[in-house]
């Protein structure tokens, strides 16, 4: 161990050269530099304090470790977890308020009961695995499958966890969520809602599933409770254009119409919890709106504003515009949520469902 001593006289000179306002030139004595090993080319130095930071590598460092610095109690850690053996794909802390898309880890369930909705079904024991979907990787329908995936359209209803089959796919969905695909059974699958907070079940259904079909599953109100529409999603089959239909699922609007930028109004009188056909939309970007019905059949006698459609000297404001981007050969659904003037504010929101068959 070799240990440094600092001088006196060295001190010394140094406060002499502190305090010396006629900055006269201070040198340390030949003593001192061989006291210190001084030969010319060692870098410069200064006493070390108790809050001076050690920066040089840590004992039992061969010097080729790469820099570092202390690691304080606020210091994330962004490399690989313990255990990990680096091949590992990148992670990040997930905070509270992160939706957990995927199935989490979760008990057993039961499917049961006859036809396409049911409460308070009786159960038979049956068991199935969701798998997440991620869209338009290759086919993913395959026999005995099919695709389910949620649309949050309820208002004024608490965070809820959703159970599909015998796995809890979502936790703590709120108003205007929506979650990927999950590749299930086919066959008779029951769906359980329950409040998040609290853990009540709020809804209960069994519902058939056929091979090779997607739906999406729309959690709407009923009342002052909820319910679950089922809405199938067709797969396009124009290759020129895209196939784009719409959804009311307000609880209040009445009949709306949608609009697009360059095509007018192109769905009409869409009741509430109504499923319009599918169109051909060339492919590109629009703006959509959406309004309450007009009093006229004849679209060409519609002017369409920048935030109103008109008719037979009737004008009314729109609900909701959105941007949307349209694809060939990709099914797209417009829906309608939220309450009309009121809230949560009605919004139009697209979703695609390009799976491939």
């Amino acid at each position: 161990m070799i240990c440094l001593y600092i001088a006196k006289d060295t001190v010394m000179s140094m406060q002499v050269d502190t305090n010396d306002s006629q900055g006269t030139e201070t040198t340390e004595s030949p003593a001192t530099e061989q006291r210190f090993g001084n030969n010319g080319n060692d870098p410069g130095f200064a006493p070390i304090s108790p809050e001076t930071p050690s920066w040089g590598p840590p004992s039992g460092s061969d010097n080729n470790d790469p820099g570092f610095a202390p690691i304080s109690p606020e210091t994330p850690s962004w490399g690989p977890p313990s255990s990990s053996d680096n091949n590992d794909p990148g992670f990040a802390p997930i905070s509270p308020e992160t939706p957990s898309w995927g199935p989490p880890s979760g008990s057993g369930g039961t499917t049961g009961g006859n036809g396409n909705i049911c409460t308070g079904c009786t159960d038979n024991g049956w068991t199935f695995s969701p798998i997440v979907v991620i869209p338009g990787q290759g086919n993913q329908s395959g026999s005995g499958l099919s695709n389910a995936r949620f649309l949050y359209a309820a208002t004024g209803q608490p965070p809820v966890n959703i159970r599909l089959g015998n796995r809890m796919v979502i936790n703590r969905m709120q108003f205007g969520n929506s979650t990927p695909y999950y590749l299930e059974n086919a066959g008779y699958q029951t769906i359980l809602i329950t409040n998040a907070n609290t853990g009540s079940v709020l809804y209960r259904g069994v519902f058939s599933l056929s091979n090779g079909t997607a739906y999406t599953f729309a959690l709407v109100n009923n009342g002052s409770g909820i319910s679950l529409m089922q809405i199938t999603d067709t797969p396009c089959t124009n290759r020129n254009a895209a196939c784009v239909r719409a959804v009311n699922l307000s609880p209040n609007s009445g009949p709306v119409d949608v609009f697009l930028s360059g095509a007018g109004r192109v769905f009409q009188r869409v009741d509430t919890f109504g499923i319009t056909s599918y169109r051909s939309i060339l492919q590109g970007s629009y703006r959509a709106a959406v309004s309450e019905a007009l009093p006229c059949t004849n679209n060409n006698a519609i002017i369409v504003g920048s935030t109103y459609a008109e008719c037979n000297n009737t004008k009314i404001a729109f609900l909701d515009t959105t941007s949307v981007t349209f694809m060939s050969g990709v099914t797209y659904t417009l829906y309608l949520i939220g309450r009309a003037y009121q809230t949560p504010s009605a919004q139009l929101i697209s979703l695609e469902s390009d799976l491939v068959y």
